[in-house]
């Protein structure tokens, strides 16, 4: 049964611009709108807080009607966009900085991602991993609210994230996701009046955790059932782990991979997603961490960490630092220190 989503989110349905109607008087809140007929700067707008896309037109001669509210609190940013006309985005960049919560406000869209094609209606919901590619079907009365947090508030932290990059297709809003609709429409309710409530440091810091920890409980629930034996995974499966065994020194891309395994690269974040309960860079970036560890190991005591992460392809210290913690359940120091202690 589909779920009624309020108050809120039916005037933000009934008016492109609810969350966007004030100028920027309130510094640590960022306010944004645009409205053009030029794509160009469509996917300018978009792009700034997302990633590149692409957009391809059904109809040269429907104008666009592009229309992006937006908000940003401290790194989180809240979007209604409305594009006025049929069109295609595609999303093929993978390895991208945010997961990306969508929330249809009127009209149906349709959204191929991990799976085939599917509709995207009032009372479902998507959320975007980023690192599987998506083509969006809009149609021209269609509008949608689009949350972005960034990657690292989910993937890193106290609470360890355990699933795939690869998000969740849609599917209507229950439970937790309910709970999460209930949050955002509290949220986009203070973003119309002009934010007043973030101005304290503590609530913008807070509203961030509540976001990313519900996406991350989403994301670990539904990675505890997707994860098949991986002794049946698929010949191009091994193919790509392969592949990025032999160039762990080396930066290569995800089209990279793909092209070693031989299928295209949503087969294979699909198949990595089914088999391995991972992204391929996740994979990938696992396995790097295994080397660097066995490097530090190794050293005896004497080894440059910073040098060990460059030589893996993960050029910011802190970063790899966090990511090796979260692996390996210590820091790299920690580990140094012990490779130094004399064994019996």
């Amino acid at each position: 049964m589909m779920m009624k989503l309020g108050r809120t989110m039916a005037a933000m349905a009934d008016d492109d611009f609810f969350i966007a109607h004030r100028s920027d008087q309130l510094d640590p809140v960022r306010f944004g709108l645009q409205r053009s007929s030029d794509p160009r700067r469509a996917i300018r707008s978009v792009s700034e807080v997302f990633c590149p896309h692409r957009i391809v037109r059904h109809e040269s001669s429907l104008p666009l009607d592009f229309r992006h509210s937006s908000a940003r609190v401290e790194r989180t940013t809240f979007n209604q966009i409305a594009y006025g006309s049929n069109i295609d985005t595609l999303i093929e960049e993978t390895n991208r900085a945010q997961y990306i919560f969508v929330l249809p406000l009127r009209g149906e869209m349709r959204v191929t991602g991990i799976n085939e094609l599917q509709s995207l209606a009032e009372g479902d919901y998507m959320l975007m991993g980023p690192d599987t590619p998506y083509r969006f079907v809009h149609e021209i009365a269609d509008a949608h609210l689009a949350v972005s947090v960034p990657r690292r508030m989910i993937e890193l932290g106290d609470e360890a994230f355990v699933g795939p990059g690869v998000g969740i297709d849609p599917e209507p809003v229950t439970d937790l996701a309910g709970s999460l609709v209930d949050y955002l429409s509290f949220v986009c309710r203070e973003l119309q009046r002009g934010g007043a409530a973030f101005e304290s440091a503590p609530v913008r810091g807070g509203v961030e955790d509540a976001i990313a920890g519900m996406m991350k409980s989403m994301l670990n629930g539904r990675a505890m059932q997707v994860p098949q034996q991986s002794g049946a995974a698929p010949s191009h499966v091994h193919r790509a782990e392969a592949f990025m065994e032999a160039h762990l020194h080396e930066d290569i891309t995800i089209a990279t991979i793909a092209r070693a395994a031989g299928v295209p690269e949503r087969t294979l974040h699909h198949a990595f997603a089914r088999f391995r309960g991972v992204s391929p860079s996740q994979w990938l970036r696992a396995r790097r961490l295994d080397a660097a560890h066995r490097d530090i190991v190794a050293s005896g005591g004497g080894a440059n960490i910073l040098e060990i992460a460059n030589r893996y392809g993960m050029q910011h210290g802190g970063r790899f630092a966090a990511y090796y913690q979260q692996h390996f359940h210590e820091t790299p120091s920690e580990t140094l220190r012990t490779s130094r202690a004399p064994r019996s």
